[in-house]
């Protein structure tokens, strides 16, 4: 093999094409040129270089992964997923602070490579709830939530999403919390009697807001200077997103403190 297996798959979109789309399973020529939508010509060279660094071979009209190009594909799906979600939203990721997701987390990135942006409802409101956000939550099973900051409006959304037998958990940092006892006491006493309402709280700095249910995922960040970013907020409705959204949830849960009384 005269090519570096690292140039062999990426230098060219179409030999990472053909490798991701029979470790699906086994293809014929007219099934892989159909998905490239590309001619012959172009596609027959890229497999012939596919068969001399012996990751697939020929058998009874169809092309399989040998065993080389299993192990490939396999590591190669993760990282493909990783830089299509970091590429599609460069500037987005480049701009924000990133300290708030655990790296745990961060190296799982690739589960939100599906997100688009939601808006608010009110740009010029800072922390405004996101259009997708009220809609979404609201034929939602459960909503564990996570957040640095507190609008006017959330005490009484989450009780009200509470008392129509939604599965409410949040967690917010100390002075999220001390508001609350000054400003919402009425509402948050309400919530904190529900057996399905639950307060934890944070105390150490929450670079990040976040709201995961069964339906969708919303992540909020910070940009680099310190400022939240109230106007884009990254929101997902994939399996993957939802299920990176509750761990998320989970590993700030794990270091807060349950609210008991207000």
């Amino acid at each position: 093999m005269e090519m570096p297996y690292l140039d062999m798959i990426f230098s060219s979109d179409k030999r990472k094409q053909i490798l991701l789309l029979l470790r699906e399973g086994p293809k014929s020529i007219e099934e892989i040129i159909s998905f490239l939508n590309a001619g012959p010509s172009s596609v027959y060279p890229q497999i012939k270089l596919l068969k001399e660094g012996h990751l697939l071979y020929r058998e009874k009209n169809k092309y399989y992964l040998t065993l080389i190009g299993e192990a490939v594909t396999e590591k190669m799906t993760s990282v493909v997923d990783t830089i299509e979600a970091l590429e599609s939203k460069y500037d987005f990721w480049n701009s924000h602070k990133l300290e708030g997701i655990p790296p745990h987390l961060l190296k799982r990135i690739s589960d939100l490579k599906c997100s688009t942006f939601a808006r608010p409802l009110d740009e010029s409101s800072m922390f405004s709830p996101h259009t997708e956000f009220v809609e979404n939550i609201a034929k939602s099973e459960f909503v564990k939530g996570l957040s640095p900051f507190i609008h006017p409006l959330y005490p009484k959304m989450f009780l009200y999403f509470a008392e129509r037998g939604i599965a409410v958990s949040l967690v917010v940092t100390e002075p999220v919390l001390e508001r609350m006892r000054t400003e919402f006491r009425t509402e948050v006493e309400m919530f904190l009697n529900l057996d399905n309402a639950h307060l934890y709280v944070y105390d150490k700095e929450m670079l990040l807001s976040s709201a995961v249910t069964n339906c969708f995922l919303s992540l909020g960040l910070f940009y680099n200077n310190g400022i939240y970013d109230h106007i884009n907020d990254i929101i997902c409705f994939e399996p993957a997103a939802l299920h990176w959204g509750e761990d998320l949830y989970n590993y700030y849960e794990g270091l807060s403190k349950k609210v008991k009384k207000i």
